[in-house]
């Protein structure tokens, strides 16, 4: 027992050497080390975070070219044909530059004009998404089609109760209803709303300004002079009608240019 008493105090059992203070020191590098590495971690955090949201947007600064150049187009093709429903009933007689395309009656004006009119009203309508209404609905090829199909039902039945005879005032009020109609279940903004009905006043205005200047058409049975020009007055719910078709139409275009960038954007990538 003293033998065992004196081996202990003696230090051979265990060692008061100083290793024993220093085992100490492994652990407070490690914490060390990982207090290092906590107080770097905001430099190097690289948690994933989604991107497809700003991938999807594409501003009208940099897609206009190709959306104004697809509007046009369309207007250059599908307008005369359209406007070809409300000459094939006379309501329109064109003069300086007509020309007959089988049924087609029309003037060789009218293509680059009707491109024109597309251009403008679909750029400005993408341009007012962007500054007023960023939460715009996005363009879709159904709401595009149905919102064709009405405005050519709409400019068909228009034509053929001109062509009846039915009472100027009387095709008038049915016709502003069907646009109404038209605009409720296919737009039913009131940016839409407000687009439509300066359309409404400001083309007829400017075709009247065209008549007189260049004498491409006039009305032939025109029910009200302005600046020495005839109109139709329900000629305006046609263009009122038109509106929400091109709002649609130029909304999907953009959406299509969106994607086609975002593909071209991954495949480079």
């Amino acid at each position: 027992m003293q033998s065992l008493t004196a081996l202990c105090s003696s230090g051979s059992f265990f060692p008061l050497s100083p290793n024993l203070h220093n085992s100490k020191q492994p652990i407070r590098s490690v914490y060390s080390l990982k207090k290092h590495e906590k107080s770097n971690s905001k430099y190097t955090d690289s948690r994933p975070y989604c991107t497809m949201g700003k991938q999807s947007k594409t501003s009208l600064s940099d897609a206009w070219p190709t959306i104004s150049l697809s509007l046009f187009g369309s207007g250059f093709f599908l307008g005369p044909l359209i406007d070809g429903i409300h000459s094939r009933v006379n309501l329109v007689t064109y003069q300086n530059g007509s020309i007959d395309i089988g049924p087609l009656h029309t003037n060789i004006w009218v293509p680059p004009l009707l491109g024109l009119f597309y251009c403008t009203v679909g750029l400005l309508q993408l341009f007012l998404d962007e500054k007023f209404s960023p939460k715009a609905p996005e363009g879709s090829l159904e709401k595009t089609a149905s919102s064709l199909i009405a405005v050519v039902v709409f400019i068909e039945v228009s034509a053929e109760m001109y062509k009846a005879g039915v009472a100027d005032n009387i095709e008038g009020y049915i016709l502003f209803a069907a646009a109404e109609f038209i605009w409720l279940f296919l737009d039913g903004s009131r940016q839409g709303f407000a687009l439509a009905c300066i359309l409404g006043l400001g083309c007829p205005l400017a075709e009247i300004l065209i008549m007189k200047l260049f004498h491409l058409w006039y009305y032939p049975q025109a029910n009200i002079i302005l600046f020495g020009q005839g109109l139709v007055t329900w000629t305006i719910t046609c263009y009122f009608a038109y509106t929400p078709f091109l709002i649609n139409f130029s909304r999907w275009l953009k959406s299509v240019t969106a994607s086609a960038t975002a593909d071209g954007s991954d495949r480079s990538d």
